[in-house]
């Protein structure tokens, strides 16, 4: 059985690398370097950070990480699980539950407009008999049309010896995922999502980024980063 941590730690050693070279190098904390190299993948944010690491680390080592991600898909199930009719059935009731609590929401929203309407008519028939004939009456004011929704056009592209590790998500740290592994030395990856776009980079010096065909800079070293329209703001403790 081909033993993941063994192999990352023995070609470390073997090639004289320390951890703090090694997180230099790969852009991942050497905390997270020790726990692929114990296998324990609990210590790691959530597994598309697993797929990710173990991706860019075994890169970084000149191991080949098909190899290395193929073991880890067969002994901790990820895959196997998430491609079961189980594991589908679970995905998709995770799905549901989040429409569902935004309808029911929407419902007492709606229910509590309603009762407070009444209430305020009520109380303006029984305090007072009403304007006055031939006194004008005052307009309702119409609701404020929603903020137009703007497309966000952005553009990756992996340059360098070795590229860096990406990750893109629509909205926030718990939007949907539309990209998570390493950008590897000129490969690209476009994406265009609804007002701001949540992005995580291991390396920004290592990524050319776009914003609608305009150069983005990203300034600083790794990072998580909220990118709209008006360009890239880092998240506070990213």
């Amino acid at each position: 059985m081909y033993e993941i941590g063994n192999s990352l730690r023995e070609a470390r050693v073997r090639q004289g690398i320390d951890y703090p070279t090694a997180e230099s190098g790969t852009r991942i904390r050497t905390r997270y370097l020790r726990a692929m190299e114990d296998e324990d993948f609990d210590l790691l944010p959530d597994p598309s950070y697993v797929r990710g690491f173990l991706r860019a680390y075994a890169s970084y080592l000149g191991i080949d990480p098909a190899l290395v991600l193929d073991e880890y898909e067969s002994r901790y199930g990820v895959l196997a699980h998430a491609l079961s009719p189980e594991g589908r059935r679970r995905a998709q009731r995770r799905a549901e539950r989040g429409p569902r609590r935004r309808e029911a929401q929407l419902l007492w929203l709606a229910i509590g407009g309603v009762a407070g309407v009444a209430v305020l008519t009520w109380l303006g028939i029984g305090g007072s008999a009403g304007p006055a004939p031939g006194t004008p009456t005052s307009t309702t004011a119409t609701a404020a049309a929603p903020a137009p929704v703007q497309s966000v056009n952005l553009s990756f592209t992996g340059r360098g010896a070795r590229g860096s590790y990406l990750e893109v998500r629509t909205s926030s740290a718990t939007g949907a995922t539309l990209y998570s592994g390493l950008l590897v030395p000129g490969a690209t990856r476009a994406f265009t999502v609804p007002n701001q776009a949540w992005v995580r980079i291991g390396n920004p010096r290592l990524i050319t980024v776009t914003l609608d065909g305009e150069p983005l800079a990203i300034q600083g070293g790794t990072g998580e980063f909220l990118i709209t329209r008006d360009g890239a703001t880092r998240v506070p403790g990213g």
